[in-house]
C-alpha cells in the first residue's frame, strides 16, 4: 500500500499545475523509444506489444520533476485496455527504461488476444493513468490488431504516388468515406470523379486520417472494370452497410433500369442479390421510388424510405423479413411525413443503436424501428446531403448543401450549429475516439482537443452565436421561470419572418444577457393565434437573474406607470424613455414591449399576454422593472450552448465502455446501472429497448442522499430465441456540449465468446514443469508424458495398428511409427503441419502446444500421465464466464466420447429422479448416452493415450459448450493382446497335461514306476567298455 506521503505529493503537484497555469500534463506513448506524437495510436502484431511512455508538460524540467516524484514514491502508470467486451489492466515497470525519462511495458500478444485468424475484432480503447481510481492525468488512445483486421488483408490494387493522386484533383466532384464498423480508425477514402475522367481510386488509413501523408492510395480501376465489363457508365450507385451483414445498392432511374429494379440487397458473402421491393405488383408505375432500404438487425425487418413522385408524398414503410425476404404486407401503417418535408435525401441507423434518422430538408428521428418519427430540425430551403456518426461519443454531424454543419447527439431531439465550411469539396469523419476530421482531396484537418463536445475550434473556429436579430420580451411565470417572446414587426415581409423566430435549434440552449444573467431554454412555443407581434416564444428556467435598467443610468425606471389599450393592438404607456425594444415587466401581469416612442412621455407597446388585460393598468412605483433585450443599438443578448451540469458514473466497474455488450444465456439475467451526479439539477432519463419482444426489461430509479439519480436496469431472457437488442439510456434534456448524453449497452440473447467449459484436473502441475516435462509425485513417478514423435494412439485391433486420423507431436520430417499394416498406412492426417517440410514450419504457438483441442493435435507434445489402472478418476467440470465460474450441474447434462474411437473406459454417475427423466428424454434424440456431471467419474482399463471430449447437451445454453482432456495410462503389466495370449497358451498347456495324465491313469499306465524300474535294471547289469591295441571296441556285461 502506498504511503500517504505520496498522495500528499501528488496533491501538491496538482496544486502546482493549476496555480502555474499549466493546462496540459499528460502521457505521450508509442511503440518507439522516442514518443513524439500527442495522440496515442498503438498497433498489435504477432509480436508482443512494447510501449514506451513519458510524462509530457509544457517544459522538460517540469516533466522530469513530475517523473522524479512519482518514481521516488514507487508509482508507475497503469495501462487499461478495453472495448465493449474486454477490460484488462497492465502495470508499467517501476524502474525507468535505461535510466531515461521513460516508463516501459512489454505485453505478450496472448495476454490480450490468443486468436490469430482473420476475423473482425473491435479496436481497443487504451487509457494511461497514474493511479486507477484517482483519474490523475488520464490519457486515451487506441490499439489496433493488424493481424485480425480484414480490410488490412485485402489486395486493393496498384499503389499510387502523390503526383498521380494530384492529377485527379481537378476531376473530383465529391468524396466518400467508409470506415470499419469495429475499428473506426481503419477507413477507406474514395474520389467521385466527373464524366471526363473514369477510374476507381481509394485511399486507406489505419490511423484515422491523422496525417495526409500516412494515407496509402490505390488504383482499383482495372480490377473493378474487369468485373463490370463496361457497365460502369451512366448509373449512380449508393451503398449502405449494416454491420457487414447486409449491403443495399440503390441506382438512379435512368438508362434501362425499371422502377422495381433500382434497389437490390444481399447478405454475406454477397453472391445472390434480391430486389428490395417484392415483385407482386403488376404495374411498376404504381411502385414508389426507393430512396433507401435498410435491414433492422434487432427486429429482423426491412425499412423502406419511399418517395412517390406522382403524389409527392414521402413515407417510411416497415416489412417483416421471412427467409431474408421482406413481406409484401407492412408491419405498421406507413408513416407519412408532412408536406413541409419535400426534399428527401437518405435514411440511416446510428451505429450500434436503434436510432433511425431520415434526413433531407428536415431531419426526423424514430426510436421504434420506423413506426413513428419525431421532428428534430427543419432547414427550410437548405437540406442535409450527408451525415457523419461517432458511436464512441454518440455525436452526429449533419452536413448541409450550403456548407453549414449542425451537430446532434444520438437519441436527442436537440441540435446545434457547429459552424460553416468554405471548402467546395469536403466531408467529415469521426475516428475511433470520436475526434472529428475534415477531409478534402488536398489535405486533412484534425482537431484532437474536443472529443464529444461537437465544437472543434481548429475546424469550425469560434462557436457561433445562435441568437437572431430581434428584440425579446421577457414575461415572468414564477420567480424561477420566464417566457421570452421573439418580436416580429407587424410590417415584416412574410419571407423574412423566419429570421425573427425561435426554432428547434434553440431548445436546450442558454439565453445570455450582456450585463448579467442567463436562462436555460426548456421548451419552444409557437403562437398561431396571437399575441400579435410574437410568433414564437421559449419557456426558460432562470439560472442567474437578469440585470434590469437602473435608476442611476436611466430615469425612466422611476415613478408609476399608466397603461391603456389604444384600440388597435397597441397599448399606450406613460413613461419617460427614448429607447424602443425595452420591456416593461411586472410579475403577475402581462409584459409590454415598447415598439414606438410618440414623445418623451408616451410610447406604444405590444402586450405579451393581451388576453390577461381586462382594464387599464396602474403600476405603482418600485413594482415594475425595465428590461433591455433589444437589437436596435446592437443586440445585447446571445444564445449559446448550455454547459453540462452533470457527471455520469457507471455502476459496472469491470467494463468502462459506454457501448458495453452484455450476453444473456438461456435463463440468465443481467443488471446495468448508472448514476447521474448533478451540478445543478439532474436531467431526466428515458430508457428505450430496441426489440422489446426479445428480452424482459425492468427499470427502477431513485435519488440518493447526495441528490444523485441512480438508474438500475434489470434484463432477463424470455425465450430460447437468439437475438440482439440495444438498451438506450437517453439523458434527453442534456446539452449537446455534454460528453455523455446517451449510453448504449447492447444486450445479446446469445452465447458469450468468453463462456467456456473447462475440465479441472485432479492434480495441478505448474506451467514451468509442463515446459520442462518433469513433475514427480512423492513416489518419484513423473506425472507428465512427452509423446513420441508422430504418435498415434492404439486401436481396438492392437497397439501396432492405430486407426485414428489424429497425429500427436507431429513432425513431417520424421517417419511415422506403427505404419506396418495397410489400415494404419491409409489413416492419420496432418492438420497444421500439412504440406510443410518440418515441425518448425508448423508454426505451433505455446497456446496450441498446451491446448487439449483435437484441432491442435499436431502441436500437442505433453499430456497427463497416470499409472495403470485408472479407477474412478473424477471428471470435474466448471463453466467460466467473463465474471464468474461455477461447477457444472443439472440441468447442464453432458455427453462424453473418446475422439480416437478407443474403448476400455467406463463412466459412472449419480442419477436422481429428475436427471433420469431428462436422460430418458434426451438419449433417443441425441442417439448417445447422457450423464449427470455432478459426481461423474471415469475408470480406464486400457493403455497409452485416451483423448476425451465432453459436451453439454443442447437446449440449456446458446453456447456450444465443449471441453477436451487427455489421459496417458502407463506402466501397464502387458499391453494388449500379450496378456490374453499368455493366458490362452498357459491354459492350453495345463489342459494338455491334465488330459495326458487322465489317459495314462485310464490305461493304468504309470510312467513314474516304469522309469524307476528302468533305472534299477541299468544299475543291476553294469557294462565295461575296452579298446584293444588294434582299435577294436569290446563291451562286456557283468
Amino acid at each position: 500500500m502506498e504511503s500517504p506521503f505520496i498522495y500528499v505529493m501528488i496533491l501538491l503537484l496538482n496544486v502546482f499545475e493549476f496555480s502555474s497555469g499549466i493546462k496540459e500534463n499528460h502521457f505521450v506513448c508509442s511503440s518507439e523509444e522516442v514518443p513524439t506524437d500527442n495522440q496515442i495510436k498503438l498497433f498489435l502484431s504477432m509480436d508482443s506489444l512494447k510501449i514506451y511512455c513519458r510524462f509530457r508538460s509544457e517544459s522538460e524540467d517540469t516533466s522530469r520533476a513530475f517523473l522524479g516524484v512519482f518514481t521516488s514514491g514507487g508509482l508507475a502508470p497503469t495501462l487499461i485496455i478495453s472495448n465493449s467486451t474486454y477490460h484488462e489492466e497492465f502495470h508499467f515497470n517501476l524502474s525507468l527504461f535505461n535510466n531515461r525519462a521513460l516508463w516501459f511495458i512489454d505485453i505478450p500478444r496472448e495476454s490480450i488476444t490468443v486468436n490469430t485468424d482473420i476475423a473482425a475484432i473491435e479496436e481497443w480503447i487504451i487509457k494511461v493513468t497514474m493511479h486507477e481510481g484517482l483519474n490523475i492525468y488520464n490519457t486515451e488512445g487506441t490499439l489496433l490488431d493488424l493481424v485480425r483486421e480484414p480490410i488490412l488483408q485485402w489486395t486493393l490494387g496498384s499503389k499510387m504516388s502523390n503526383s498521380q493522386v494530384k492529377k485527379l484533383f481537378p476531376h473530383v466532384i465529391d468524396i466518400k468515406v467508409a470506415k470499419c464498423p469495429c475499428a473506426n480508425d481503419v477507413a477507406l477514402f474514395g474520389f467521385i470523379l466527373n464524366s471526363t475522367y473514369n477510374g476507381v481510386y481509394i485511399g486507406k488509413t489505419i490511423s484515422g486520417f491523422r496525417k495526409y501523408n500516412e494515407t496509402i492510395w490505390y488504383d482499383l480501376t482495372d480490377i473493378i472494370y474487369s468485373q463490370l465489363k463496361d457497365e460502369h457508365q451512366g448509373n449512380s450507385v449508393q451503398f449502405k452497410s449494416f454491420e457487414v451483414d447486409y449491403v443495399t445498392i440503390t441506382f438512379d432511374r435512368n438508362r434501362t433500369l425499371s422502377e422495381s429494379s433500382s434497389c437490390f440487397y444481399s447478405k454475406e458473402p454477397f453472391l445472390h442479390w434480391l430486389p428490395c421491393l417484392p415483385s407482386t405488383s403488376k404495374s411498376t408505375r404504381l411502385l414508389p421510388y426507393v430512396i433507401t432500404f435498410l435491414i433492422d438487425q434487432e427486429t429482423r425487418t426491412g425499412i423502406y424510405f419511399f418517395h412517390n413522385q406522382n403524389s409527392k408524398r414521402i413515407s417510411v414503410s416497415v416489412s417483416v423479413l421471412k427467409n431474408e425476404i421482406p413481406n409484401s404486407q407492412p408491419k405498421f401503417p406507413n408513416f407519412q411525413f408532412p408536406s413541409s418535408f419535400y426534399h428527401p435525401v437518405g435514411m440511416v441507423f446510428h451505429p450500434r443503436s436503434h436510432f433511425l434518422y431520415v434526413y433531407g430538408n428536415q431531419v426526423w428521428l424514430s426510436m421504434d424501428g420506423g413506426n413513428t418519427f419525431e421532428l428534430v430540425c427543419d432547414f427550410l430551403s437548405n437540406y442535409v446531403r450527408k451525415t457523419a456518426h461517432s458511436f464512441y461519443t454518440s455525436e452526429i454531424s449533419l452536413i448541409t448543401k450550403n456548407g453549414k454543419i449542425y451537430m446532434t447527439k444520438a437519441g436527442l431531439t436537440r441540435y446545434t450549429k457547429s459552424g460553416r465550411l468554405g471548402d467546395n469539396i469536403f466531408t467529415l469523419y469521426y475516428d475511433h475516439l470520436g475526434f472529428i476530421h475534415k477531409l478534402t482531396p488536398e489535405r486533412f484537418d484534425t482537431d484532437s482537443s474536443s472529443s464529444g463536445s461537437g465544437m472543434s475550434s481548429t475546424i469550425f473556429g469560434t462557436p457561433p452565436d445562435l441568437g437572431f436579430d430581434t428584440a425579446l420580451a421577457p414575461q415572468y411565470l414564477s420567480p424561477n421561470e420566464m417566457i421570452f417572446f421573439a418580436y416580429v414587426p407587424l410590417n415584416e415581409p412574410k419571407n423574412m419572418i423566419y429570421k425573427r423566430k425561435f426554432k428547434n435549434i434553440h431548445i436546450g440552449k442558454v439565453i445570455n444577457y450582456s450585463k448579467n444573467g442567463n436562462a436555460y431554454i426548456r421548451k419552444l412555443l409557437v403562437h398561431a393565434n396571437g399575441p400579435l407581434g410574437f410568433h414564437t416564444s421559449v419557456l426558460t428556467e432562470i439560472i442567474e437573474p437578469f440585470g434590469v435598467e437602473e435608476s442611476v443610468k436611466s430615469s425612466s425606471v422611476t415613478g408609476s406607470l399608466k397603461i391603456s389599450y389604444t384600440g388597435n393592438v397597441f397599448y399606450h404607456i406613460e413613461i419617460t424613455t427614448a429607447d424602443v425594444e425595452k420591456t416593461v415587466v411586472r410579475p403577475g401581469y402581462s409584459s409590454f414591449l415598447i415598439t414606438e416612442v410618440r414623445d418623451l412621455k408616451n410610447v406604444l407597446s405590444l402586450a405579451t399576454m393581451p388576453h390577461k388585460i381586462k382594464s387599464p393598468l396602474n403600476f405603482p412605483e418600485n413594482s415594475w422593472f425595465l428590461y433591455s433585450f433589444g437589437s436596435t443599438k446592437g443586440r445585447n443578448w446571445t444564445i449559446s450552448l448550455k454547459p453540462c451540469n452533470y457527471w455520469v458514473q457507471q455502476d459496472d466497474h469491470d467494463i468502462v465502455s459506454l457501448n458495453v455488450v452484455k450476453y444473456l444465456d438461456v435463463g440468465n439475467k443481467a443488471n446495468y446501472g448508472l448514476k447521474l451526479i448533478p451540478n445543478t439539477r439532474v436531467p431526466p432519463v428515458i430508457v428505450i429497448v430496441g426489440n422489446p419482444a426479445l428480452l424482459e426489461v425492468k427499470t427502477e430509479g431513485y435519488y440518493d442522499v447526495t441528490d444523485s439519480y441512480n438508474l438500475n436496469t434489470h434484463v432477463a431472457s424470455k425465450f430460447f430465441h437468439k437475438g440482439s437488442t440495444s438498451l438506450s439510456m437517453i439523458i434527453w434534456e442534456a446539452s449537446t456540449s455534454c460528453s455523455i448524453t446517451t449510453v448504449l449497452p447492447i444486450m445479446k440473447s446469445s452465447c458469450s465468446y468468453l463462456k467456456t467449459l473447462q475440465h479441472i484436473p485432479g492434480r495441478q502441475i505448474p506451467r514451468e514443469d509442463w515446459i520442462s516435462g518433469v513433475h514427480k509425485d512423492s513416489q518419484g513417478f513423473n506425472m507428465i508424458k512427452t509423446l513420441p514423435i508422430n504418435y498415434r494412439p492404439p486401436s481396438n485391433m492392437g497397439i501396432s495398428i492405430p486407426l485414428t486420423d489424429n497425429i500427436y507431436h507431429a513432425d513431417p520430417s520424421k517417419p511415422r511409427p506403427r505404419s506396418l499394416f495397410h489400415k494404419s498406412k491409409v489413416t492419420g492426417q496432418l492438420k497444421q503441419c500439412n504440406n510443410v517440410p518440418s515441425r518448425e514450419m508448423c508454426n505451433c504457438t505455446e497456446h496450441q502446444k498446451f491446448s487439449h483441442a483435437v484441432a491442435f493435435s499436431d502441436c500437442k507434445e505433453k499430456v497427463h500421465r497416470f499409472k495403470f489402472p485408472v479407477i474412478q478418476y473424477p471428471v470435474a467440470l466448471e463453466i467460466f464466464t467473463e465474471k464468474e465460474k461455477f461447477a457444472v450441474e443439472p440441468p447442464y447434462l453432458v455427453t462424453m466420447t473418446e475422439v480416437n474411437m478407443r474403448q476400455n473406459w467406463q463412466l459412472k454417475h449419480n442419477m436422481p429422479e429428475n436427471v433420469k427423466k431428462m436422460k430418458d428424454y434426451l438419449e433417443p434424440l441425441l442417439n448417445t448416452s447422457v450423464y449427470n456431471p455432478l459426481g461423474l467419474n471415469i475408470s480406464i482399463r486400457g493403455s497409452e493415450l485416451f483423448h476425451f471430449k465432453v459436451s453439454v447437451v443442447p437446449g440449456v445454453s446458446f453456447c456450444n459448450l465443449e471441453e477436451e482432456f487427455q489421459i496417458y495410462v502407463d506402466e501397464v503389466p502387458l499391453p494388449f493382446p500379450g496378456h490374453m495370449l499368455i493366458a490362452v497358451a498357459t491354459s492350453v498347456v495345463l489342459g494338455g497335461l491334465i488330459f495326458v495324465a487322465f489317459i495314462l491313469q485310464l490305461r493304468n499306465i504309470h510312467p513314474l514306476r516304469a522309469f524307476q524300474r528302468y533305472l534299477k535294471r541299468d544299475t543291476a547289469n553294469p557294462s565295461t567298455i575296452s579298446i584293444s591295441s588294434e582299435g577294436k571296441v569290446w563291451i562286456v556285461n557283468k
